[in-house]
């Protein structure tokens, strides 16, 4: 049986309970989730088992509702609940425990934070502060995030052969999802990324698009692609306010806009590239006059309510 990384909490387990976080962990790889992922899982699966182990469980068989209701309210975060179901459920249907524990797990649903939204207004603006510093790179580089809502990890990855000029086509496979994506090299991008390559790109061969421009030249990283975004946003002299000034608010303000343009949540989805069908809603935020649409008229008052209003009653 392999062993688990030890970036672990550090607490040992009886052997029977670290048993099921191995097999736990094949079952993950099987089913191919990432390894990113399978790791947070077992992270948060392994402080589970560890207020199991100090509440007197120390095989599957010793479970029970109680302890498990113990578990979960010493577990320091609530996020951590959905795991934990999930683990649950893993063990009830493979045999571990003789029932399905999951249940007993309250459910949790993880908050969402509204979005960062930039207008379309202020992404011109934005465009056109980094346009007017003739910096070749750091324009192409924006026009991918704001047009195309590419990642700043994708951007960086970018190579050569992932551009398709004669069919202006960009073809690539998302480093956060492994996911292939599609998407058009739309005129204004190809301009800047073949001025930036004929121009201005350091003339050290290589496969990645865009460089550091101080030797040893290399790969733009995701780092330098945020402060590129928020040197942009400082000269055009947007005010972000409570807003990220990362590339990333750039795919949830075309997301939005798309959104408000009516276009299908399916296409803005394939756009971004999400596999999940839900995704895309996290990072929509409808306007206030879209919305008016569907406003209510406020009823007239009447009855008791004018009368209290008007002060001839007391509620």
């Amino acid at each position: 049986m392999s062993h688990l990384k030890q970036n672990t909490p550090s607490t040992v387990l009886p052997p029977s309970l670290e048993n099921l976080l191995e097999n736990y962990q094949a079952h993950c790889r099987r089913d191919g989730l990432r390894a990113s992922s399978i790791e947070l899982y077992l992270k948060e699966d392994r402080w589970f088992l560890q207020n199991l182990s100090a509440n007197g469980c120390k095989t599957a068989a010793d479970i029970s509702a109680g302890h498990i209701t113990a578990a979960c309210i010493a577990l320091r975060s609530k996020s951590y609940l959905s795991t934990v179901k999930t683990f649950l459920r893993f063990l009830s249907e493979n045999g571990y425990t003789n029932r399905d524990y999951s249940a007993v797990v309250p459910p949790y649903k993880r908050p969402q934070p509204l979005p960062s939204i930039y207008s379309e207004d202020e992404i011109r603006q934005f465009e056109a502060a980094v346009r007017a510093n003739r910096n070749r790179r750091d324009y192409a580089v924006v026009l991918l995030a704001t047009r195309l809502g590419i990642r700043s990890g994708d951007i960086a990855r970018l190579t050569f052969d992932d551009l398709d000029f004669n069919n202006n086509t960009i073809r690539i496979v998302q480093q956060k999802t492994d996911t292939p994506i599609e998407l058009p090299l739309l005129p204004e991008i190809k301009s800047a990324i073949l001025d930036y390559a004929q121009n201005e790109r350091p003339d050290v061969g290589g496969e990645n698009i865009f460089l550091v421009q101080s030797p040893p030249h290399n790969r733009l990283s995701n780092i330098l692609i945020g402060k590129i975004v928020q040197r942009g946003i400082l000269k055009a002299g947007i005010v972000p306010g409570s807003r990220s000034r990362g590339p990333h608010a750039f795919r949830s303000s075309l997301a939005s806009s798309m959104v408000n343009d009516n276009v299908p949540y399916e296409v803005v989805r394939k756009t971004l590239g999400h596999a999940d069908p839900n995704a895309i809603k996290s990072y929509a935020r409808l306007d206030i006059e879209q919305l008016r649409v569907y406003a209510l008229p406020v009823p007239e008052v009447s009855g008791g309510f004018l009368d209290f209003l008007c002060g001839r009653s007391v509620l």
